[in-house]
């Protein structure tokens, strides 16, 4: 799932929940070609946002709209399996974000979390933790800044991480990097210190053609 079409899910759920009542099905028909299982994974995650926060009838509202739909496109609720349940990784992602925030980035506090849930840190980790950041960003835009510094060091905590799959860790690195450089201003210190942590990434990067790894990291370094 890319950027974009992150975006666009969380655009369209926002719509959803703020349109007038009995509308919700004219903009699904607007936007059929945002209705997928990707797209009800992420109304599943913001449900469970939105309870964590005490929104209890917007987060039933998206549960039972992901339930119809997946009823609608064949999916039910069993397809899943418990390693790709969005609710266990939403969990351990607001764990971990609390902690590093809380603790100051202390590897002390943080490894015994990875640690404990190690298998959790793939690609599916790499997609909640875009959904999350975005529908943060787009919360509070007054803490951009706190919100992607919390991010870039749970980044490079994962990306140092010892245990677990090296190939996952430095992808879940990647894309943490990625999305702090798509909201910090071009060309400025924190910016380049990013797109140096990127460089390293790639520099380590397991996945891929090696060659082509390197030259993207050799471009990090030059930016």
């Amino acid at each position: 799932m890319d950027e974009t079409r992150a975006q666009a899910y969380l655009n369209l759920i926002q719509q959803l929940l703020s349109c007038p009542n009995g509308e919700e099905p004219q903009i699904l028909q607007d936007n059929l070609e945002l209705v997928d299982a990707e797209f009800l994974q992420v109304c599943e995650i913001i449900a469970d946002r939105m309870a964590g926060e005490g929104q209890e009838n917007a987060a039933d509202f998206l549960r039972n709209l992901a339930t119809q739909l997946g009823q609608f496109l064949g999916i039910e609720d069993g397809d899943n399996s418990e390693s790709e349940n969005p609710r266990e990784y939403l969990e351990f992602l607001q764990e971990l974000l609390q902690a590093e925030q809380e603790s100051n980035s202390d590897v002390k506090v943080i490894y015994p979390i990875l640690r404990q849930r190690q298998h959790l840190l793939n690609y599916h980790f790499s997609e909640i933790l875009q959904l999350v950041a975005e529908n943060l960003i787009d919360e509070h835009p007054e803490a951009i800044e706190s919100i992607v510094g919390i991010i870039e060091n749970l980044s490079i905590d994962i990306s140092n991480f010892p245990l677990g799959n090296r190939a996952n860790n430095i992808e879940i690195a990647i894309a943490g990097y990625q999305i702090v450089l798509s909201h910090r201003e071009t060309g400025s210190e924190k910016w380049a210190q990013t797109q140096n942590n990127l460089a390293v990434a790639y520099s380590d990067k397991i996945t891929g053609n090696r060659a082509e790894n390197i030259d993207r990291a050799i471009a990090c370094y030059q930016l």
